[in-house]
């Protein structure tokens, strides 16, 4: 499977069947906390990366033999930077009646075909990192062209535009944005964008850079300062499928390379294709890394 993977456990959305319709590392940000690493492919256009009827072929053959409870674009990099996703959305909805989610950087919701593209998405979760330009430019280290403002304008067009579930998640790093300005001025732009919930995270997973999760004094200011908001804090629980994978070194490769796991989640995911750590260990491009005290694998081809 070169698009589909999954399902996987989300800290937001349960049982997540993913797709991804981007290559490897292209997006129009480069955020220090990402678990994918620094982007390789830094670009703000739209673009078709892959032909979307192979995408729509391999959903509609898993689809049907899997359990989920939502269908989420995601993946490797930014998902409406691909310009097909509007007609993937049109056309997944006609073969499933599975909610379908987009989890995005929200960057480029101030264009107009990007929030029809998305209108017809069950779930739709952008990110807000930073409500002022430094901090925006620190965290996010986004594609010169981009402007926080302009994003968070695209955002409260679209959350006006919207009929389906709009929640806004705010990955909270240490000594990035979790001082009181910064965080006034994140609960300023939500105020103004008006979302159905606010998600409030904290890395899990190793990041492109050496930063850490907030501390607890971090997340208290944040809980008090943005008021009413859902803590996913914790790391995610429950099993990765291998339903989609016909071999344990396909499993591996197209699940570490998007989603890093815990060793305690791999060492399970492994037991069910009759494998051990000593299998991926013996995999080129699988690595071993150490954060917050965890041990975790991923796979950068």
């Amino acid at each position: 499977m070169r698009f589909v993977y999954g399902p996987v456990p989300s800290r937001r959305l349960g049982r997540s069947l993913g797709i991804n319709v981007i290559p490897f590392k292209t997006c129009n940000y480069s955020c220090v906390y990402c678990q994918l690493g620094k982007t390789t492919n830094l670009i703000n256009e739209r673009r078709s990366f892959f032909p979307k009827e192979d995408i729509l072929k391999e959903v509609a053959e898993v689809i049907g033999r899997v359990e989920t409870d939502h269908i989420t674009f995601a993946g490797e990099g930014e998902p409406t930077l691909c310009k097909d996703i509007g007609w993937l959305i049109e056309e997944i909805k006609k073969i499933t009646d599975k909610p379908i989610a987009v989890l995005t950087n929200g960057s480029l919701l101030f264009r107009e075909d990007v929030r029809q593209d998305l209108a017809e998405a069950d779930v739709v979760i952008p990110s807000l990192d930073a409500g002022d330009e430094r901090t925006f430019r620190r965290i996010n280290r986004p594609h010169k062209d981009l402007r926080i403002d302009e994003i968070i304008d695209g955002m409260i067009e679209f959350g006006k535009e919207y009929n389906g579930k709009f929640y806004v998640e705010v990955m909270l790093v240490k000594g990035y944005n979790d001082s009181e300005e910064v965080l006034f001025a994140i609960k300023s732009a939500l105020e103004r964008i008006k979302p159905d919930g606010v998600y409030l995270l904290t890395p899990v997973r190793p990041p492109a850079s050496n930063v850490e999760p907030a501390d607890e004094i971090g997340i208290m200011r944040a809980n008090a300062i943005l008021g009413d908001v859902v803590r996913v804090i914790d790391p995610e629980i429950g099993e990765f499928s291998t339903e989609c994978f016909s071999s344990a070194e396909e499993a591996v490769k197209a699940l570490l390379k998007r989603h890093p796991m815990r060793e305690d989640q791999l060492k399970d995911f492994l037991g069910k294709f009759g494998e051990d750590l000593s299998f991926v260990e013996s995999l080129d491009g699988v690595k071993r890394v150490e954060f917050m005290g965890k041990v975790f694998y991923l796979y950068k081809p």
